[in-house]
């Protein structure tokens, strides 16, 4: 039976592409106010692309303000019209729409005149993981809850909201084999960051030259980071000449230079049952960011829910350093609707103050023992937890 689904796009476009990815429609119509029309095309390129037995993507760009509602109604009206004509083409032809664009008296507006279509509504509840389906009279009896499959991958959520991942250090096979290899070392020095915090910020100054010594002659708990990392293969160590550090390897000094608490996030987010992909590079399509492309500490996607963790590495000790990257983490997420969160091998003083106010929270220290909890408690939820 064919089937038209008519989507008035929001800010979320995610949100958008749930009904359209799960029921499949051969006829889409897209509905967005003239200042969203990027959007929607965006949109209808996707779309041609993940529904490719859909061959009609039409975009309607005229949707009025919510704050003329005597232009809204007449739209409706004539939105109405045409679908019943499609419907006496068709007699088949089944319709149905979801308002997430609108506002609320736009919807009803809306919702009313579509009555005529013997039109469904749908409603998505990411957060519940349903799709809520309602008959044309728009009886409670008629209500019917389906499951929402996990439908958006992180680069199916980043390109309909204008962002393209280009790569991820996770992407390759070596590379996850050799972060398997090295998780007794990360987990270590993830659940003592907060007693050998200096030295690894010594460290990761040491891995920029390649050699060099430390600054005072190490005693334990140093001692014993040193030798994990020698045995590892990351330095070059000996207690011998206790100061004396060499990174022979260009992975030794990266890993050092704050790879691996971006590694401990991949790690935990896979063991929790999560699509993670760690140290991703992501392409602004708007143009607004491109100088460079943004590179998250790790991507993660559950129940078509995205986090974005950024990570400060331990050598970062200059507060403005500090403070651009939290500030690039709000910048190259802006407009998306996704969890963030900021991981911090050391104590970020008053930036702490500066992440609450912008609704970042922040594990720093001795909680990135509690990082795996804390992915637990997103993958049932949601939310962060709060601290």
């Amino acid at each position: 039976m064919p089937h038209l689904h008519v989507a008035l796009v929001s800010e979320r476009p995610e949100i958008s592409l749930i009904p359209l990815l799960q029921l499949r429609p051969q006829r889409v119509l897209l509905i967005v106010p003239e200042h969203r029309l990027s959007l929607a095309e965006r949109l209808r390129i996707l779309l041609t692309h993940e529904l490719p037995d859909t061959g009609d993507i039409r975009i309607r760009g005229d949707l009025p303000p919510a704050r003329e509602p005597a232009r809204v109604s007449a739209f409706a009206g004539e939105l109405a019209t045409a679908l019943r004509r499609e419907q006496a083409e068709d007699p088949d032809l089944t319709i149905t729409y979801d308002l997430a664009g609108t506002s609320r008296l736009s919807a009803l507006l809306i919702q009313h005149a579509l009555h005529r279509c013997r039109a469904d509504w749908l409603h998505v509840d990411v957060a519940a993981g349903a799709l809520y389906r309602l008959g044309p009279e728009l009886n409670p009896a008629s209500l019917a809850a389906s499951a929402i499959e996990p439908l958006l991958d992180a680069d199916l959520f980043l390109l309909a909201n204008g962002r393209k991942r280009i790569k991820a250090r996770s992407d390759g096979r070596s590379w996850r084999a050799a972060a398997e290899g090295r998780r007794p070392l990360t987990r270590y020095l993830a659940h003592h960051a907060d007693h050998c915090g200096e030295l690894l910020a010594e460290l990761a100054g040491v891995a920029q030259c390649g050699a060099g010594e430390l600054a005072r002659t190490p005693a334990f708990p140093d001692t014993e980071l040193l030798r994990q990392l020698d045995a590892a293969g990351v330095i070059a160590w000996s207690g011998d000449a206790p100061r004396a550090v060499a990174v022979p390897t260009p992975g030794g000094a990266d890993y050092l230079s704050g790879a691996w608490l971006a590694e401990q996030a991949w790690l935990e987010a896979c063991d929790a049952g999560l699509e993670a992909h760690c140290l991703a590079h992501v392409l602004d399509l708007s143009g607004r960011h491109n100088e460079a492309p943004a590179v998250f500490g790790c991507l993660v996607v559950h129940r078509n829910q995205l986090l974005v963790v950024a990570c400060l590495t331990p050598g970062a000790d200059d507060d403005g350093q500090a403070q651009h990257a939290l500030h690039a983490l709000v910048e190259h997420t802006e407009g998306m609707a996704a969890t963030r969160a900021l991981l911090s091998a050391r104590p970020l003083g008053r930036l702490r103050d500066s992440a609450r106010r912008l609704a970042i929270p922040v594990r720093e220290g001795a909680e990135l023992k509690r990082l795996a909890v804390d992915l637990r408690q997103w993958r049932e939820g949601g939310r962060w937890p709060e601290t």
